[in-house]
């Protein structure tokens, strides 16, 4: 039994790295050490999760990414036969900002929060140096995307015993940056293009906390398009589930599945697997591991995988949070008509991506 579930999950996390107009995974630095899982934490990612806090509540985090992509063409010889991957581009880009910030204010059957929140990431960089048959440069192709998709979102909660329910309206704003750059060696083109990002949706949370040990939770989000006629995004249903188990065993068990419903989009429908296990110790330290996986909704036969790890420190009124996600998605499964390669490219991505959370409880 041991045996068959490590070879289910090793299957499960070979393909597979956020890249340019992908989600976030995570929520927080607590969820993206837990693979993503953030629903049913005590977070602002589930509305219905205000009702959890006992005190009010500020958070603060941020964030840092590393993302690469290689680029190789498969080389051939007179009788077909593949003889290796030229390198046409290896980059990396790294990109800094505010991650999650929220105030929570408790009461007694009703909660109220303030959430700011990256929600979708477009930042991508590509560079690529041509070359005649004598290796001379004769252009180099520079291809740069950057901007978020954020949301400020007020939120309310409400309380009956074991069953809480919440409601949050996200104001969504920010911009997106495109530059393109030719260099060869008699003139150079630059071309910039700003697009002004804005929107707004809404979110239904539910909670059921039976007892210490057993949590389920549920979210919905209708689909949503940007103001300027641009970006279209699916509706969501999120179910969350976490478990300890009774006893002294200080271990909880966490698990996530999303449904995004992509049909009038792009004719399909994608699941989003997320698993993440939480350790304490003397209810002060906290050790965090996870995974996420996803497949493209534009390509169902290319994965992405997460792998996630941190740690928390709890010290009364104060804490911090570390998390960190290595992501990597696998293209050879890929098939890319409507890019028009005329060539055998290999692609490779991988990305980093490091969060701390601070809260202070009053």
């Amino acid at each position: 039994m041991i045996q068959a579930l490590l070879v289910f999950l090793t299957g499960l996390t070979l393909p597979g790295i956020t890249s340019q107009g992908d989600r976030f995974l995570y929520h927080d630095a607590r969820s993206a050490a837990m693979g993503g899982v953030s629903i049913v934490l005590e977070s602002t990612a589930n509305p219905a999760s205000l009702a959890l806090f006992n005190d009010k509540a500020v958070f603060f985090s941020g964030r840092l990414a590393v993302q690469s992509e290689r680029r190789g063409l498969r080389v051939y010889d007179s009788f077909g036969n593949n003889i290796g991957i030229a390198t046409l581009a290896n980059n990396t880009a790294t990109y800094a900002g505010p991650g999650p910030c929220a105030f929570i204010f408790p009461l007694r059957f009703i909660s109220f929060g303030l959430q700011y929140a990256p929600v979708w990431d477009h930042n991508y960089y590509y560079r690529e140096e041509h070359r005649d048959d004598f290796y001379q440069l004769t252009s180099i192709d520079e291809l740069s995307y950057s901007g978020y998709l954020n949301a400020l979102a007020p939120m309310v909660s409400f309380r009956y015993r074991s069953i809480s329910v919440g409601l949050e309206q996200d104001f969504l704003f920010g911009a997106l940056q495109m530059t393109r750059t030719v260099i060869m060696p008699d003139a150079d083109s630059v071309y910039r293009e700003e697009t002004e990002l804005a929107g707004r949706k809404t979110r239904f949370g539910a909670s059921i906390t039976p007892s210490i040990n057993f949590r389920l939770a549920y979210t919905y989000q209708h689909s949503y398009a940007l103001d300027n006629g641009g970006d279209e995004y699916p509706s969501t249903h999120a179910f969350g589930v976490m478990y300890q188990p009774p006893g002294r065993i200080p271990t909880r068990f966490a698990g996530q599945i999303e449904y995004e419903i992509w049909d009038e989009l792009w004719e399909r429908n994608i699941l989003i697997y997320k698993l993440g296990v939480e350790h304490m110790i003397q209810s002060k330290y906290y050790m965090r591991y996870g995974f996420c996986i996803f497949p493209d909704y534009t390509q169902a036969a290319l994965w992405t995988t997460n792998l996630t790890a941190g740690f928390g420190l709890n010290a009364g009124r104060y804490s911090v949070d570390l998390g960190y996600a290595y992501g990597k998605r696998d293209y050879l499964a890929g098939d890319f008509p409507y890019l028009d390669f005329t060539s055998d490219y290999v692609f490779d991505e991988t990305g980093h991506h490091l969060l701390i959370t601070a809260g202070v409880h009053f």
